[in-house]
């Protein structure tokens, strides 16, 4: 059966709809508080929030991801991270490096004072009060349940 326009969906379609929309204002919402606290750590480093999106692609104990990789995860095209690459080079936060298998690749990695900037954005997280309602079980289960949604396997608008 198929709805014309104007026509009512089912009660229980229609919660489902508002429950999920609820979950996004909300999502936006936690993520609104944490890019705050994240543009002001940048601005103290002198880097602009511009490139945000590639210096958390670099998380620290991972393994340096090609530029490429960082643009199929942030759904951007490559010349823009490296565009993003060029100005974290610079500032002396990321360094290109030749691939560990494929000499025709390259990496980017964090320097030092890249993981000084790492480790400032997570003291400074860690400090916001962002997650002090939630103990450490249920922010074990936001991350597993935030990573789920996250699944690229989900079809791509």
């Amino acid at each position: 059966m198929t709805m014309g326009s104007g026509a009512e969906a089912p009660a229980t379609d229609r919660a489902d709809v508002e429950r999920k929309s609820e979950i996004v204002r909300v999502l936006v919402e936690v993520a609104n508080i944490a890019d705050a606290v994240v543009a002001q750590v940048l601005g103290e480093f002198g880097v602009p929030a511009s490139v945000a999106g590639t210096l958390w692609a670099l998380a620290p104990g991972t393994e340096p991801p090609t530029m490429r990789d960082v643009a199929a995860r942030l759904r951007c095209d490559p010349s823009t991270v490296s565009l993003a690459a060029d100005k974290l080079q610079s500032m002396g936060l990321v360094a290109r490096q030749p691939h560990p298998a494929d000499g025709r690749k390259r990496t980017l990695a964090l320097t030092e004072h890249g993981h000084e900037l790492w480790e400032a954005l997570r003291t400074r997280l860690h400090a916001s009060g962002l997650f002090t309602g939630l103990d450490a079980q249920e922010q074990n289960t936001l991350l597993a349940l935030l990573t789920k949604m996250q699944n690229p396997q989900r079809p791509r608008l």
